[in-house]
C-alpha cells in the first residue's frame, strides 16, 4: 500500500468527514532519526533484502500467492464468527467474517495483547489502520478484503497490559491499575479472568471522567465489556467491537482450541527446525547490526511455549543437539502458544495474510525473521506500518502555532520551553548584555588585581561568581515573574503536555481510547478511519489529528 504525503511539515488540511463528525485537521510532523523504523521509512530501498518497499510507486501485495486450504480457511472463518457473535458483534462485522469463508478473499491483519479498558491508544489506531488498509485494497484490486484484529491472548506479562491512563476533569494524568485478589504470576491474558476486584475500577471512572453526552452510554459499555467472570481478552475484544462498530472489523481469538488444533503443523516444524530458525533468525540480525541498528528481539524469540496444569507457560525444549525429544507435543496441541517471533507465521498460516499492518517494533520484528517463512512454507505477508498520530484540541493546536512550542519540546517533564518563551524580549536582552559586559569589566579587574598581587585573581573569580549568580537570580524572578503575566498560557501548555504526553509517554502509548470515546462520542473510530483514508495521511511520519 502506498501512502501519500511528505514526511516533512505540511499545512494543516482537511479530511473527509466521517459520520455526522468534523472532518480531522492532519499535519505530518518530521522524522524522528535514530530507530530502525525511522531508518526504512527514509530510504526502504537500503532496507530491500530485508523488507519489501511500500511506499514505492505501484507497490501493492503479491495477492496471487499460495493461501490457506480451503478446508483449514472454512475451519478458521467459523471459529472466529462464533468469537464474533458471541463477544456482541454488529452485523458489519458477522457479514465480514462470513467473507473470510470465500477462496478469494483476503485479510488484512493487526494485532496487540489485549488491555485494561482497551489497552493504549495505539490499539484502535492499529484496528483502524487496518481497516483503511482493507478498504483501500479491495478498491485497487476488486477482491474481497476483510480486517482482522489478532487479540494476542497468549500474553503473560501482566504489567504492561494491567494498566490504564486516563485524563481527568483538570486535564491531569490519572493511572487505574487492576489489582485482582491473586496475582497469578506468569498466567496468559485470556486465562486471567476479571474477579471482583474491577468493579473498583469502575467505581472510579466516573469520578476521573469530564462529564459529556457520552459518558453514560460509555461508561455502561465498559461495564458490560470489563465485567466480573470475563477474561482479559473477551473484556478488550467486546470494548474494542463496540469501539469500531460499522467498519467490519473482525477480532479474532487465537487461543481458542480450535485454532491451536488447526495451527499445529506451525509450532511441530518450530519445534523441528529450532536451530535452523534461530541460525537465520542471528545472521539476519548481523545484517541489521552492520547497518548500525539492535536487533528487535534475540533468536530466542523464535521458539514454541506449552502451557502447563497451572496455566503458566513453559518453553518446549529441544535436546543438545537441537533435535526435539519423542512425543515432546504429546498432550500439548491445544496449549500451544508461539514466541514473539513465530507468532506472525501461526497467523498467516491461518489467514489468507495479504497485508500486515504493524507497529515500530513489528516492523522491526519482520525485518528478522523474513526468511522463516521460507523455512516454514508459508507465504508472507506484505508488510507495512500503522498510522502514529496524537489528538489535539484546537486550544492545544495553539501551543504549537501561537505561542511556539515544538511538539517534542512537550515531552520534556520540565516547563523549560514554556520560560525560554514566557520571558520578556527586552529583559531577556537586558539579561544577556548585562553578563557580557559584567563577564568583560571582571576579566579586565582580574588581569589588573593579578598583576599587583596574584593572591587576588581566585578573590575577583569569587565575586565574578557571585555577580553572575545575582543576575541569574533576578533572571529566574523576571522569568517568574512573566509566566505569571501570562498564566493562561502557562495552563495551557500543561494541559497539552499533559494530553500529549501524559506522564512523559506518548499519548497513543499511553492514553486509553475511553478519553476519546468520552470526548467524542460513538464515531471516534469512524473519525480515526477518516483521517487514516485521507491523503495526506503519511504512514511513514507523525500525524496530528486537531479537533
Amino acid at each position: 500500500m502506498t501512502p501519500a504525503g511528505n514526511p516533512t511539515e505540511t499545512p494543516v488540511r482537511s479530511a473527509p468527514a466521517a459520520a455526522e463528525d468534523p472532518a480531522p485537521l492532519l499535519r505530518a510532523l518530521p522524522f524522528r532519526p535514530g530507530t530502525f523504523f525511522d531508518a526504512w521509512t527514509r530510504k526502504p530501498e537500503r532496507f530491500a533484502d530485508l523488507l519489501p518497499d511500500p511506499f514505492a510507486a505501484g507497490a501493492s501485495p503479491d495477492i496471487r500467492s499460495p493461501m490457506p486450504p480451503d478446508a483449514a480457511r472454512a475451519a478458521t472463518a467459523r471459529v472466529i464468527a462464533t468469537t464474533n457473535r458471541v463477544w456482541g458483534a454488529d452485523p458489519a462485522v458477522l457479514a465480514s467474517a462470513e467473507r473470510l469463508r470465500d477462496p478469494q478473499t483476503l485479510a488484512v491483519v493487526t494485532g496487540q495483547q489485549p488491555g485494561l479498558f482497551g489497552g493504549p491508544l495505539y490499539s484502535l489506531i492499529k484496528a483502524m489502520s487496518a481497516v483503511a488498509a482493507a478498504r483501500g485494497l479491495e478498491a485497487r484490486t476488486g477482491q474481497p478484503v476483510v480486517p482482522v484484529f489478532w487479540i494476542e491472548g497468549d500474553d503473560h506479562d501482566f504489567e504492561e497490559i494491567r494498566g490504564a491512563w486516563l485524563l481527568d476533569r483538570s486535564g491531569s494524568p490519572q493511572a487505574l491499575r487492576y489489582e485482582p485478589e491473586d496475582e497469578h504470576v506468569g498466567l496468559p491474558a485470556f486465562r486471567r479472568v476479571l474477579d471482583d476486584s474491577i468493579l473498583d475500577l469502575h467505581g472510579q471512572l466516573p469520578d476521573i471522567l469530564p462529564e459529556t453526552e457520552y459518558t453514560e452510554g460509555l461508561l455502561l459499555a465498559a461495564r458490560d465489556c470489563y465485567a466480573p467472570g470475563r477474561s482479559l481478552s473477551e473484556a478488550f475484544g467486546r470494548l474494542l467491537l463496540h469501539l469500531t462498530r460499522g467498519s467490519g472489523l473482525v477480532v479474532m481469538d487465537p487461543t481458542r482450541p480450535e485454532l491451536k488444533r488447526l495451527a499445529f503443523p506451525v509450532y511441530e516444524a518450530a519445534v523441528r527446525h529450532e536451530a535452523a530458525g534461530r541460525r537465520q533468525i542471528a545472521a539476519r540480525t548481523r545484517e541489521i547490526e552492520a547497518m548500525g541498528f539492535h536487533g528487535q528481539a534475540a533468536a530466542e524469540g523464535y521458539g514454541v511455549f506449552c502451557t502447563g496444569p497451572t496455566g503458566v507457560r513453559a518453553r518446549v525444549r529441544t535436546d543438545a543437539a537441537g533435535d526435539p525429544p519423542e512425543g515432546v507435543l504429546d498432550g500439548c496441541v491445544e496449549r500451544l502458544s508461539a514466541a514473539v517471533l513465530l507468532r506472525p507465521l501461526v497467523q498467516d498460516f491461518l489467514l489468507p495474510t495479504a497485508i500486515y499492518v504493524g507497529g515500530p517494533s513489528e516492523i522491526a520484528y519482520h525485518a528478522q525473521m523474513g526468511d522463516l517463512y521460507g523455512l516454514h512454507g508459508i507465504s508472507r505477508p506484505f508488510v507495512i506500518p500503522r498510522h502514529q498520530v496524537a489528538i489535539l484540541t484546537k486550544s492545544q493546536l495553539r501551543v504549537l502555532d501561537q505561542d511556539g512550542i515544538g511538539f517534542d519540546e512537550l515531552s520534556a517533564g520540565d516547563e523549560a520551553a514554556l520560560n525560554r518563551r514566557a520571558a520578556d524580549p527586552a529583559a531577556q536582552a537586558a539579561f544577556a548584555q548585562a553578563n557580557e559586559v559584567m563577564d568583560s569589566s571582571l576579566e579586565a579587574v582580574e588581569q589588573a588585581a593579578g598583576a599587583v598581587d596574584q593572591s587576588l585573581t581566585a578573590a575577583v573569580r569569587r565575586a565574578r561568581g557571585k555577580v553572575h549568580a545575582i543576575l541569574a537570580d533576578l533572571e529566574a524572578k523576571s522569568v517568574r515573574a512573566a509566566k505569571r503575566r501570562d498564566e493562561e498560557r502557562r495552563q495551557r501548555f500543561l494541559r497539552a503536555r499533559n494530553a500529549l504526553f501524559p506522564g512523559g509517554a506518548p499519548q497513543e502509548r499511553r492514553l486509553s481510547p475511553l478519553v476519546f470515546a468520552n470526548r467524542y462520542g460513538p464515531h471516534f473510530g469512524a473519525w480515526l478511519l477518516a483521517a487514516f483514508e485521507d491523503p495526506a495521511a503519511d504512514r511513514r511520519a507523525r500525524n496530528l489529528l486537531v479537533r
